[in-house]
């Protein structure tokens, strides 16, 4: 005896609450929370996708990069081939 009742009431007690916790447990999973589950997977679908295209950009400035110093070497190389015509043409002077 325990608080005026048997320990079969008790274990019946506990049962009715177990009971009712596993059945409010599947109405939030089911009723509650079903309706999102699929618009959690695309959201999740979606932010993998993005992740891709985002690294896909990160090599493509990487490569953007690469190709800009490139091109500035080139163009220090001309300026100063063109300086030295004008040098060589002009004189000093220029």
């Amino acid at each position: 005896m325990l608080l005026g009742l048997s320990w079969g009431e008790w274990a019946s007690i506990t049962t009715i609450i177990i009971f009712m916790a596993g059945v409010v447990s599947l109405l939030l999973k089911y009723v509650v929370f079903g309706p999102f589950q699929d618009d959690i997977k695309d959201l999740n679908r979606n932010f993998k996708t993005l992740n891709d295209n985002l690294s896909e950009i990160k090599i493509s400035i990487n490569d953007l990069d690469k190709r800009v110093d490139e091109h500035d070497r080139r163009l220090d190389r001309h300026h100063e081939r063109i300086k030295d015509l004008q040098n060589k043409i002009w004189g000093d002077s220029y």
